[in-house]
């Protein structure tokens, strides 16, 4: 259906006159010269005037608070369409896996960012045992960043969560490119036999997993990694592992 242009002035005028309600409470609660019982509507409405003409800055930061929540607010509806994601078994992450909060971190192989932040994150949740960052495959810089993200898959489907975990390390740890004689060698030094690995690579339950993250990530308009999903909010990008748990800490 097509809106037309009308239609839309007239959207955007209700929404501003709604805003305006809302901004006009906010300095009323904030003003320290509160209406009187006895005050008269005219007489409450022209001390509003002069307020908002004497400090009309607080108008833009109202709409500022008001946008900024309005927009939290459909975030958290956003996420709760995935609320099985918090809800899962732990399988890949930092913390303890009965920890009260879960946060999901959305990552990539190639991803330089990541690297450096992963054992800052492991420190910086020493002190706080409630929260498990549980981690989430995202190829999207590069092929050799698929090839990662699916050999790692396919151990997980067909190892021990042992294996899986030692996996990760291993191509955290990994200098050279994401290529198959790596994991070979990753592979088979964790006792792994390689064509059922290669198979499972290749298999539809690992292509699943990518396109379904894929897919989450762009509802929820992630643009890069690292990136954290708890039940209200979505960052990414940032290397400040204190200051992510600090953010979270106060959610």
């Amino acid at each position: 259906m097509q809106i037309k242009p009308r239609g839309i002035a007239k959207a955007l005028r209700s929404d501003l006159r709604q805003s305006l309600i809302a901004v006009s409470a906010s300095v009323l609660m904030l003003s320290s010269q509160s209406a009187t019982a006895d005050m008269t509507d005219q007489e409450f409405e022209e001390r509003v005037r002069t307020y908002l003409l004497a400090h009309p800055e607080i108008i833009l930061e109202a709409m500022e608070t008001l946008t900024e929540r309005q927009r939290r607010t459909a975030q958290t509806a956003q996420i709760a369409e995935y609320a099985e994601m918090f809800e899962e078994t732990p399988v890949l992450g930092i913390g303890p896996e009965q920890a009260k909060h879960t946060v999901i971190e959305f990552f990539d192989y190639r991803c330089a960012p990541c690297k450096a932040l992963h054992p800052k994150l492991k420190a910086a949740l020493q002190d706080h045992p409630n929260i498990r960052v549980e981690m989430r495959h995202l190829p999207i810089l590069s092929p050799g960043s698929e090839r990662g993200a699916r050999f790692a898959l396919a151990v997980k489907n067909i190892g021990t969560p042992e294996q899986y975990n030692a996996v990760h390390e291993a191509l955290w740890a990994l200098k050279g490119p994401l290529q198959a004689p790596a994991f070979e060698k990753i592979a088979r030094a964790q006792g792994l036999d390689w064509a059922m690995v290669q198979a499972e690579m290749k298999g539809n339950a690992v292509s699943d997993r990518i396109t379904t993250n894929r897919d989450i990530a762009i509802d929820l308009q992630i643009l890069g990694t690292p990136a954290f999903v708890t039940p209200t909010s979505v960052s990414f990008g940032s290397t400040d592992a204190v200051g992510l748990v600090a953010d979270w800490l106060s959610q």
